[in-house]
């Protein structure tokens, strides 16, 4: 029976609807109670209204409230450092909404939209999104409902084998790392002032400060780079870093590297190494 079907059937039976423990209810609250009780598929996920985002876990569909501007800003900052990292490299990561599909067939059907995933297993990849659970995951905190990151999804992804699970808090700005060992999950809790060396990806740290402080290449532009010249090459940097364009990415380095600014903040804006961009600085020197 769809939605359609039990509308039709509240309405000719006059706003009667009951289970074992309720007494009648209208219509609206009928409809709703239904949603609760009734165990959805794939396919009726597949066949939701376009204008109602939803995930579905073990056969329970839950609404997905509209993320916060500081969620957001978190979620690029992480995008384009998890980005920045994996250019070129074996592993792919991506941002919601994509789908990721696990257990389908086995009675509970589930779909989630993690806020990013990082994929290892890239033959699991197709069209619709992703068919199995991905390397990493990592949820940010919304403020309306928080513990269905902290309790419902934690207990799938752990369920599944998410080797490991990021919970990013905007409002205590900490990080909760989840790591699966011997099928339980060992967790940390990262702050401001930590670093936090990403398990399943080589060489990956992450400033915890520089991420709730917001993205410091915007801010060594504002500040740091007072100079027009300055900003407006720095401008163009981050663009280049953002759309992987390293031939424009270089040029703009020289040009940095030969107005003298300080190898440490040319390293913040890229992302990169310190001992890259000095080794870099090195041999433009040599080639003058």
């Amino acid at each position: 029976m769809n939605e359609k079907d039990v509308k039709e059937k509240i309405k000719k039976e006059d706003v009667v609807y009951k289970n074992e423990e309720t007494e009648p209810m209208m219509v609206k609250e009928a409809w709703t109670a239904y949603k609760m009780e009734r165990i959805y598929t794939y396919e009726d996920y597949l066949n939701w209204p376009e204008d109602e985002r939803v995930e579905l876990i073990d056969g329970k569909i839950y609404n997905m409230s509209a993320p916060t501007e500081k969620h957001q800003r978190l979620l690029g900052d992480l995008y384009l450092r998890f980005g920045n990292y994996l250019h070129g490299k074996s592993c792919e990561v991506y941002i919601s909404p994509f789908d990721v599909r696990i257990d389908l067939g086995l009675g509970k059907d589930s779909v989630v939209q993690p806020d990013l995933v990082v994929i290892c297993d890239l033959e699991h990849l197709d069209e619709k999104g992703l068919n199995g659970p991905p390397t990493l995951i990592i949820e940010v905190l919304s403020p309306s409902n928080p513990n269905h990151d902290r309790v419902l999804k934690y207990n799938k992804y752990l369920s599944v084998g998410v080797k490991e699970y990021w919970i990013v808090d905007p409002r205590k700005e900490a990080i909760m790392v989840n790591l699966l060992k011997s099928g339980y999950y060992e967790t940390t809790t990262y702050q401001k002032g930590d670093l936090i060396k990403v398990s399943v990806l080589e060489n990956l740290t992450i400033n915890v400060t520089d991420l709730f402080e917001g993205y410091k290449g915007k801010e060594i532009i504002e500040v740091e780079m007072a100079r027009e010249e300055e900003r407006d090459i720095a401008n163009k940097l981050l663009e280049a870093e953002r759309k992987s364009a390293e031939v424009e990415k270089i040029e703009m380095i020289k040009k940095l590297i030969n107005l003298n600014i300080p190898i440490e903040q040319i390293a913040i804006v890229t992302n990169n190494d310190k001992d890259a961009i000095a080794n870099f600085a090195k041999e433009i020197s040599q080639k003058r």
